[in-house]
């Protein structure tokens, strides 16, 4: 059974003792995200920024969002972030990110694309002035890691599904549309540790008697560590500003 399935049966077996929210609710929006790279990959410890000369890149993101009031049933998420980076550099002699070593100090460009997929469900333990959600999130990665020199070339897929525990806790200031809030995805089993967090600040107004749209500006980052010696390796961390609008029906 695949760790999708193992976590999205976790949700759904789970005894829930939260409260559901009050009305149905449907949630959409987009934003750019700055992602800045720093940190380390590969098995010789590669900088991402010194290194291999990896900037800040603008990366949108994506998500829609149900919340409804059928007691036991939890809440949904859908969202999906390109990251993609592209770098130039030299790596030394014993480089390597999953079996082919680099056996010369080397020029090499360079690629490197963790965009996901995510899929949470989640309920609404509070849903007042303070809001406090928790779940479940299965992020799917599909990119993948390269180096490309003269002599040698490797690239590594990075095709994985991830459980990962999901919390956000929020305040609601009344009648001023503004709202903050911090949320964030984490799993840390054997040799990978992933922490994906942000925080933000929100103005709500009114476009239309039944539709709202939002402002959002916050700070995200995610950390990602790999320790397994035989395979990709990575103790790297992105995170920057973000921008984003949303509709609330």
């Amino acid at each position: 059974m695949s760790l999708f399935r193992l976590g999205l049966l976790a949700t759904l077996t789970t005894t829930p003792l939260f409260a559901s929210a009050d009305i149905a609710g449907l949630y959409a929006g987009g934003g750019v995200w700055q992602s800045n790279p720093a940190g380390t990959l590969g098995n010789t410890s590669i900088s991402l920024d010194n290194s291999l000369n990896f900037d800040e890149e603008n990366s949108n993101y994506l998500f829609i969002a149900l919340e409804h009031p059928i007691p036991l049933l939890p809440n949904l998420r859908l969202s999906r972030t390109d990251l993609e980076w592209a770098g130039q550099g030299t790596v030394p002699a014993g480089t390597s990110l999953d079996e082919v070593v680099f056996p010369i100090d080397q020029a090499v460009a360079a690629d490197l694309d963790l965009s996901h997929t995510e899929i949470t469900f989640y309920y609404e333990v509070l849903d007042n002035i303070v809001d406090l959600d928790l779940g479940l999130t299965a992020r799917i990665f599909d990119g993948e890691a390269s180096l490309i020199g003269a002599s040698q070339q490797e690239r590594v897929e990075l095709d994985a599904v991830i459980p990962m525990l999901y919390g956000k806790a929020g305040i609601d200031l009344p009648f001023t549309g503004l709202s903050a809030a911090v949320s964030g995805n984490w799993i840390n089993v054997n040799d990978f540790h992933l922490i994906d967090w942000s925080a933000e600040l929100n103005y709500d107004f009114s476009i239309a008697p039944t539709l709202e749209a939002g402002l959002s500006i916050g700070y995200r980052s995610m950390l990602i560590e790999i320790d397994d010696q035989d395979e990709l390796q990575s103790d790297a961390e992105f995170d920057g500003l973000f921008v984003g609008l949303r509709l609330i029906l």
